[in-house]
């Protein structure tokens, strides 16, 4: 059995065990440390930093422009469901989900990710919103925007939402011990 075990104290982090040390005091400021980290992380979808302004241009002219911030898996999870249909249930038979709207998914992702205060004056602006004759408020966002656009912006969340393309930027965001 490891010596940590036997002694019931804390693990020591991987990348600052020497084999030697048994200094309680770096044990509990290594775990001050990572608290601090876990509770900051919970925290940084909500933070200015970690908006992105996307700006709709046409002929070179922006149109509108708008900030976007991370989403949650739990976000992203419930946009799904929204643009998920159900088959009819049958009595005493669960409804199964039966098709997904990838425009209505893709629109409420943006609509999801649009920071309150531009979502307010953009994609729930009520003048628009009776001008399309529109009563689902994410459905503006496919009569205003380009396929196209709609791929950029959600590029952009992705990225902000931790799922960045770049190898580079994995590296960063994981380090792992290793080779």
């Amino acid at each position: 059995m490891p010596e940590n075990r036997e002694k019931n104290t804390a693990p020591i982090p991987y990348d600052d065990f020497d084999g030697q040390s048994d200094n309680q005091e770096d044990i509990l400021l290594n775990e001050t440390e990572l608290l601090q980290g876990l509770l900051e992380l919970g925290t940084t979808k909500d933070q200015e930093q970690n908006y992105r302004k996307i700006e709709i241009k046409r002929n070179g002219i922006v149109k509108i422009q708008f900030r976007v911030r991370p989403l949650t898996e739990d976000e992203q999870q419930n946009c799904m469901k929204r643009a998920t249909k159900s088959t009819a249930r049958q009595t005493g038979r669960n409804s199964k989900p039966a098709e997904i709207n990838r425009t209505l998914f893709r629109s409420l992702l943006i609509y999801t990710a649009t920071i309150n205060e531009d979502r307010a004056k953009l994609w729930d602006n009520k003048a628009a919103l009776e001008a399309y004759n529109i009563l689902n408020n994410p459905e503006i966002i496919d009569k205003v925007l380009l396929a196209g656009e709609k791929d950029r912006i959600i590029d952009i969340i992705e990225e902000i939402s931790g799922y960045g393309n770049d190898e580079d930027d994995k590296d960063d965001a994981f380090k792992t011990a290793g080779n």
